[in-house]
């Protein structure tokens, strides 16, 4: 049984736990698909015909980011019962992102078996930046996405069960996640506007364009950025071979290109090798 895991990530973090799952599942002898958001058109996913599969995303707003959520929502409903895993990514301030997700996949007729929440090392946001130098992975956090992934081995096997799992405890994250779905699109429609583009140092290679996971560039002779789409992703920045893209608040800023850049990194085939020695 192969178990596809569907993820969205801007700077690497996400994919990264998802791939430490898709190792600890493997652990487990079970197969796995990595599919970014991205890759989703392609695939064109039957869900009758699956009997697991995870779904993981940063949290923006206390919540999966928008474009995960609204493809959520279009998921059909299953004819049959369906297993399903979430995780997400986080500064610190998850909130209800894990529980509105699983609440919305309960109502298609999918049964819950576990989640997991990872607080990364660097937020990389709009008011940080450079930040990626000074910090480090937790050991524990990477062990404990891959043996995530063992544990769903094994309530996968057995046909029953739930990995126990707890929001982050934050006080008062009612009143804040209320205040932050009112305020979501506004911010983003504003802050988009403050991306910069350079002209002279842009290829034309279309990147950003191609990598926009809700489609808020288009690229025809001169860029152009639909501020009622954009989400604030910095994947469009972020994977820019030239530089070209910038924000204007930090036109210098140096953003990471991804978990390998931080320190304490472990590959998830090497910690794959360092479990089979432990056996």
């Amino acid at each position: 049984m192969q178990i596809p895991i569907i993820y969205f990530s801007s700077s690497g973090n996400t994919k990264y736990i998802a791939q430490l799952i898709s190792e600890g599942l493997k652990f487990a002898n079970f197969e796995t698909e990595l599919i970014p958001f991205n890759s989703l058109k392609e695939k064109n996913l039957d869900f009758n015909r699956i009997n697991v599969f995870g779904i993981g995303a940063p949290v923006y707003a206390m919540s999966f980011t928008p474009n995960i959520r609204d493809w959520v929502k279009k998921i059909p409903r299953v004819n049959r019962k369906i297993k399903f895993f979430l995780f997400d990514t986080s500064a610190g301030l998850p909130g209800p992102s894990i529980r509105n997700i699983r609440k919305t996949l309960e109502l298609k007729n999918c049964e819950f078996i576990g989640a997991i929440e990872i607080i990364v090392p660097t937020r990389d946001s709009v008011f940080e930046t450079n930040l990626f130098k000074y910090v480090m992975w937790s050991r524990r956090s990477i062990e404990r996405s891959f043996q995530f992934g063992i544990k769903l081995g094994k309530i996968i096997r057995l046909g029953k069960g739930t990995l126990d799992w707890s929001s982050i405890p934050m006080p008062f994250s009612r009143v804040i996640y209320a205040y932050f779905k009112v305020l979501e699109r506004p911010s983003y429609n504003i802050l988009s506007r403050l991306f910069g583009f350079n002209s002279e140092k842009c290829i034309q290679c279309k990147t950003c364009e191609k990598g926009c996971p809700t489609g808020a560039i288009s690229f025809n002779e001169k860029l152009i950025i639909y501020h009622n789409r954009c989400m604030l992703c910095f994947k469009c920045k972020r994977n820019c071979p030239t530089n070209a893209l910038y924000f204007k608040l930090f036109p210098k800023a140096v953003y990471f290109k991804g978990p390998k850049n931080i320190r304490g990194y472990i590959s998830p085939e090497r910690l794959l090798e360092e479990y089979k020695k432990r056996v």
